[in-house]
């Protein structure tokens, strides 16, 4: 089916240059035709959506999330990460059941497309879980991205857990919906190294990506140093992790050693500044990340450590850390930004076809009306609006592989009204 999307400003990102009174024309998952606006285009199109003054750009790519965790908004507030996982975190996710993990991961969905996410990367702790039920549930919401079971050693033991792991990626795979996985072990310190191997021996079976915590504090570090002498970095360089595509959330505290081998490895880092931040972690210095060479790009990590998932506020915090760190201004352009949260993050999770809006890519992209919001005024600057002055709630459509999800800020694959009441419900039996 071809549909029309017109009369708008386009910010494809695959140049800086916008198109002014734009056309994007789609046809099923794919962009058909971008460019200036053509009437006649109209004719051959069943659907066709008049767009008039709206900015459109790339949909955003949040490379590292917990939907499973959106309950969890509040809870441990103005903590360190491993009190914060051990005393909080971890006993009320033993407490979740499917049902509830299905209702707090259409409440983060919901949150995701309503501020213009449009792929995820996600990792869930499985316990007590049906995970395969929990895959079904969140491939009906009509968002693109990767789910994925988090390896933990515990009492279940490391063989039994690598096997679970295994069959539910496996099963997606093999489903090929929107929803995608990786092998998603949690990190260094909460995995023995057997699991670790697992993990990568499972990620070369199924030919996926590895997606794992790693070097978020500075206690982790000093931690894997005197366990491992060396760092997260390196020990997993010893247990062939590079093998396999990876993608390494947080890398706050990195060695230059260690950014010398992200960049030779081609790893990608998903830098988490607002949780890192509040969490007390630090800030990772993503400059240097990138004069390197290493693949960065923007995530917000979970509701319970950020506390939204907006991934707009999450760019804005991002520029601004840097220029401040390194007191310089120069420092994250918008441009530089607004890719590193769209196709950085594409490449970083292993899809090739968005993350730009281009002929023949994926037709994945959302639109702001700036006409009646002040803070987006004046028309004119809006290369700079997009990063320092929009937020999520300014969102108004989404399309997301070609299907319309939100128009005019209402959900049209989720009932939201039903997910908050539920949400609700769920948090009391915690």
């Amino acid at each position: 089916m071809k549909k029309a999307f017109y009369h708008c400003d386009i910010f494809t990102l695959d140049q800086e240059k916008i198109i002014k009174d734009g056309m994007i024309i789609t046809e099923d998952e794919k962009i058909a035709y971008i460019g200036k606006m053509e009437e006649e285009r109209l004719q051959d199109c069943e659907e066709t959506y008049n767009w008039s003054g709206k900015w459109v750009m790339p949909g955003l790519v949040n490379s590292h999330v917990h939907i499973v965790m959106n309950i969890l908004r509040g809870v441990g507030d103005d903590m360190l990460l491993h009190p914060w996982l051990t005393e909080k975190i971890w006993p009320l996710e033993a407490k979740f059941t499917t049902d509830l993990a299905i209702t707090s991961s259409k409440a983060a969905i919901v949150e995701m497309m309503k501020s213009g996410t449009t792929l995820f990367n996600d990792m869930y702790n499985p316990i007590g879980l049906d995970v395969f039920k929990l895959y079904e549930a969140v491939k009906d919401t009509g968002m693109k991205g990767n789910l994925a079971y988090t390896l933990f050693s515990n009492d279940k033991g490391d063989k039994a857990i690598a096997k679970e792991a295994h069959d539910i990626a496996q099963h997606i795979k093999k489903d090929r919906s929107l929803i995608r996985t990786t092998v998603a072990p949690h990190s260094p310190y909460s995995c023995s190294e057997e699991l670790l191997r697992s993990s990568v021996s499972i990620a070369k079976e199924l030919d996926l990506p590895l997606h794992i915590h790693v070097s978020e504090t500075e206690k982790e570090m000093n931690d894997c140093l005197r366990e491992h002498e060396t760092t997260p970095v390196q020990y997993l360089a010893e247990l062939d992790f590079y093998e396999q595509p990876t993608i390494f959330a947080h890398g706050v505290v990195l060695t230059d050693e260690d950014v010398a081998l992200l960049n030779e490895k081609g790893a990608s880092i998903a830098h988490n500044p607002i949780s890192n931040l509040k969490l007390g972690s630090g800030v990772a210095d993503i400059s240097r990340l990138n004069s390197a060479g290493v693949n960065v790009a923007i995530a917000t990590d979970s509701v319970a450590s950020n506390n939204n998932l907006d991934m707009f506020e999450e760019m804005r915090t991002a520029a601004l850390l840097q220029k401040g760190t390194h007191k310089t201004p120069e420092a994250m352009p918008a441009y530089s930004m607004l890719k590193m949260a769209t196709l950085n993050g594409a490449k970083a999770l292993g899809y090739e076809d968005t993350g730009v809006l281009k002929e023949g890519y994926k037709a994945d992209f959302i639109s702001i009306d700036p006409r009646d919001k002040i803070h987006l005024q004046p028309l004119e600057n809006a290369s700079s609006h997009l990063l320092y002055a929009a937020s999520g709630k300014d969102v108004c459509d989404s399309v997301i592989n070609g299907n319309v999800v939100m128009e005019n800020r209402v959900l049209l694959t989720l009932d939201e009204e039903r997910i908050i009441y539920d949400l609700n419900y769920y948090y009391k039996t915690l």
